[in-house]
C-alpha cells in the first residue's frame, strides 16, 4: 500500500516538474493576450496618436534610439516604412479607452515578422527631450504579446498620461 503512495507521489512530482519546465518554453505557443490603451481627461481630449509597433531583435536597437521628436514629424521615413506592423489608436475624443483585441490581424503580422518586442509609441502634446530607450517619456519597450515574459496575464494594460506612458501590467521580474 504505501509503494502505490510513494509511486503516486513520485509521479505527482515529476508532472509538476515537466510542466514547470515547460511553462518556461511558453515562446512557441501562441497565447491570447489583448492591450487596453487609455488616456487621462487630458490626453484624450486632445489629438494624440499612439503607435503599436511589433518589432523583432534585429531592428530593436533602431527602435530604442530613434529620435521621437523626428518619428513624429510628417513624412518619416521609419514611420511610414512601418505602416504594415504598426497598429495605431487615435484620442481626441472619447472613448478614452482603446482594445487591440486577441483576434486583431495585427497580431498575426508580427507573429509572421518574429515579434519580440512591443514598442508603444506617443506624440504626446508638448516638448519633450529625445532620450534613448524608455527614458524618453513617448516610448515604452515591452515584450511582445506571445511572450513568456507576461505569465498567466491575458491583459496588458497600458495609461497614457500628459507627460509619459505607465504599464499598468507589468512582465515577469526575469524578462525587465
Amino acid at each position: 500500500m504505501n509503494t502505490i503512495l510513494w509511486k503516486y507521489k513520485v509521479f505527482g512530482l515529476l508532472l509538476v516538474c515537466l510542466l514547470a519546465g515547460g511553462c518556461s518554453r511558453v515562446a512557441n505557443v501562441v497565447v491570447s493576450r489583448f492591450v487596453t490603451v487609455t488616456a487621462n481627461d487630458n490626453v484624450c481630449k486632445k489629438s494624440v496618436e499612439v503607435h503599436l509597433v511589433g518589432v523583432n531583435r534585429f531592428e530593436k536597437g533602431q527602435w530604442e534610439q530613434v529620435s521621437m521628436t523626428e518619428y513624429w514629424q510628417p513624412k518619416n521615413q521609419l514611420r511610414d516604412s512601418a505602416k504594415d506592423y504598426t497598429h495605431v489608436i487615435r484620442f481626441g475624443k472619447e472613448p478614452c479607452e482603446r482594445t487591440l483585441g486577441k483576434k486583431d490581424p495585427i497580431l498575426r503580422v508580427w507573429k509572421k515578422r518574429k515579434a519580440e518586442y512591443l514598442f508603444v509609441l506617443v506624440d504626446l502634446p508638448g516638448i519633450h527631450q529625445d532620450l534613448l530607450g524608455n527614458a524618453d517619456a513617448r516610448r515604452l519597450q515591452l515584450p511582445a504579446l506571445d511572450s513568456a515574459c507576461w505569465g498567466l496575464q491575458t491583459n496588458v494594460r497600458l495609461a497614457i498620461e500628459t507627460g509619459n506612458i505607465i504599464p499598468l501590467t507589468v512582465p515577469t521580474p526575469q524578462c525587465e
